[in-house]
Parts: C-alpha cells; sequence; structure tokens
C-alpha cells in the first residue's frame, strides 16, 4: 500500500475533473492545498516528495500542516478549514480505493474538526474610495490600460476575480457579459456603454481571440489571481495620496464585488435582484450587505423615536413569581 501513495493524488484528481465533474475552481483548490502539503510532508520527513508514502500520511502530520497554514504562512481560520476540506476529499476517495490498513488513521483524520471562525462585516469602498482606484493605473501603459479594464469590469459586474480572470471576447456579446461562476452556473450581468467600448478596443488592439482569455500577462500567459492582487496593490498605493480614507482600510480584489452590491442596495435595488446579479443561491447570503451598511441603520434608527426617559410609566402590581425570577 505505501509504494501506492504516489499514484492516488493523480488518480483523486482524475477523479474530481472525470466521474465527479467538480469546477474548475474547486480542482485548482485542491490542487494548491497539495501542493502546499506535498511539500510540507517533504520537509517534515526529509524526503523527496515521490518517496513519500503512507507511513507519511496521518492526523499528527495534518495538524502539523494546519498549524504551519497559520502560524508560518498567516492564514486565517476559514483558508485553513478549506485546506482540511481538501484533504478530507482526498482520504475519503483513498478509503474506498485502499487496503483496510488505513481504515484507522484515515479516520482519524476525517475526524480533525474546523475551526469556528468569526463572521467579519463586509468592506466596501464608498464611491470617492472606488474613483480613486479606477483613476489610478497609468492609461498611457499597456499595463495600466488592462488594469483600468480589469478594474473597470468587476465593479460594473460585481464578477469574482477568478470569474473576470476567465472571461473570452466570445462571454461578451451585445452588452452583456456571461460569467462563468461556481458549480458551473452561469449568468449574464449588462455592461455600461464605456465598459463594452474598453473592452471591445483593448481585444482589437492585442489581437485577442475568441477563445483566449481577455486579461493576460506581458508574457502572453493569463494573468494570474496573485498578477492581479499585486496590481491591485500599486493602485492602492497611488490611489491613497488622492484618497486617505483607503490608507485606513484592507482592500482586496473582492472588495470590487461587495462595493457593487452595496451601492445596488443603496440606489434601492431589491436584494432578490441583487443576489441573482451576483450569483447567489440564497437571498440569505445577500443580507450581509444590508448588515454592513452603517448609513442604513442610521436611518433606520432615525426613523425610530428614542423613548423619553422622564416619562412616568405604572408600576405593575406586585407578583411572587416575578420577584422570585427577578431575584434570580
Amino acid at each position: 500500500m505505501a509504494s501506492s501513495f504516489p499514484v492516488l493524488p493523480q488518480c483523486f484528481f482524475e477523479n474530481l475533473r472525470s466521474a465527479q465533474e467538480s469546477s474548475p475552481h474547486t480542482v485548482a483548490a485542491y490542487r494548491d492545498t497539495f501542493r502546499l502539503l506535498l511539500q510540507f510532508i517533504a520537509r517534515s520527513r526529509k524526503k523527496a516528495i515521490d518517496q513519500i508514502t503512507f507511513d507519511d500520511f496521518d492526523a499528527d502530520l495534518i495538524l502539523a500542516f494546519l498549524d504551519h497554514l497559520e502560524k508560518d504562512r498567516q492564514n486565517m481560520a476559514r483558508t485553513r478549514n478549506a485546506r482540511l476540506a481538501a484533504v478530507r476529499a482526498f482520504v475519503r476517495f483513498v478509503l474506498g480505493h485502499t487496503a483496510p490498513d488505513f481504515l484507522d488513521r484515515g479516520q482519524r483524520i476525517l475526524s480533525i474538526p474546523g475551526k469556528r471562525t468569526n463572521r467579519p462585516v463586509l468592506g466596501f469602498l464608498t464611491r470617492q474610495e472606488l474613483q480613486a482606484i479606477l483613476a489610478a493605473p497609468d492609461l498611457s501603459s499597456w499595463t495600466g490600460r488592462r488594469d483600468h479594464l480589469l478594474f473597470s469590469l468587476l465593479y460594473n459586474t460585481g464578477a469574482r476575480i477568478s470569474e473576470a480572470l476567465r472571461l473570452t471576447p466570445g462571454d461578451v456579446t451585445n452588452r452583456v457579459v456571461r460569467l462563468h461562476g461556481k458549480g458551473r452556473k452561469e449568468r449574464d450581468v449588462p455592461l455600461w456603454p464605456q465598459t463594452q467600448r474598453e473592452l471591445r478596443q483593448w481585444c482589437h488592439d492585442n489581437k485577442i481571440t475568441v477563445a483566449q482569455f481577455i486579461f493576460g500577462s506581458r508574457n502572453g500567459r493569463p494573468l494570474s489571481r496573485r498578477g492581479a492582487g499585486r496590481r491591485l496593490a500599486l493602485a492602492m498605493q497611488k490611489a491613497a495620496a488622492a484618497c486617505t480614507s483607503l490608507r485606513a482600510h484592507n482592500i482586496t480584489l473582492h472588495t470590487f464585488r461587495h462595493t457593487t452590491a452595496m451601492h445596488l442596495l443603496q440606489a434601492g435595488v431589491s436584494m432578490e435582484i441583487i443576489a441573482l446579479w451576483l450569483g447567489h443561491e440564497q437571498v440569505n447570503t445577500t443580507h450581509a450587505y444590508i448588515e454592513a451598511d452603517l448609513d442604513m441603520k442610521r436611518k433606520t434608527l432615525d426613523r425610530l423615536r428614542a423613548p423619553n426617559p422622564w416619562r412616568r410609566y405604572a408600576k405593575n402590581p406586585s407578583s411572587h413569581i416575578l420577584d422570585f425570577l427577578e431575584a434570580l
């Protein structure tokens, strides 16, 4: 069984793509987890990755790996739980394809609990902050025009960065862009005329064919999520000089999506429409934007009259039960 370990990860990923028909997002997330995990095992066991066996794969090692993610890589609990989910999926696959001697260790790995996480308040940009970021890229440079188009598209559509980076010219027709989201779900989102013109001009100037990705790097490869994040960080440095409130924010590419939803909400668009726009399966997911909008909460409070502290109220009749409860 030990010699079968190098083969099973390959079988696992083939099964993900063929039998389970997992989305490219899931496959990519699991792939990244195994890159980190196999490198960690190799360092811990002081052996080459191809020499790793099932004897190196146990609950103690997985716990050490999760601890490494949090302490050394500074990953949050949500990321740690996502990596653990990938490991669990692999273990369940292995338990169905190996000898029984891995059963006990496999069950111990499956019993590793996920960490409870606090639900963060969604961050979003004000219109002034958004304008500062969109104005930051240098439109006289190739990368600046690409960055401006990407940031504008993210705000226009509320797309996830993974959805935006997979777009091809074939996904854009008649001022509508088709986004390929999680779970192989697709949705159509309208474009502003200026976004449509900028997209058309970009594809024309760079001779991007119908099947090519719209957003690429100078070496001709598709732009990665990490590369896009670095470009946003550079834009943020310039934008923060013009809009000082940005210095107090932790802005990511996903912030554009939150900003789109919040601005739609503030414009009076219904929760159901926003859920469709963002590709949320349940409207409850979209309610988080109401929780994050302090201005909306303040306006709601203004409609609620504060009680008069000097108003006298009749005293309730005495009750032994109430007195007992009050004394608890």
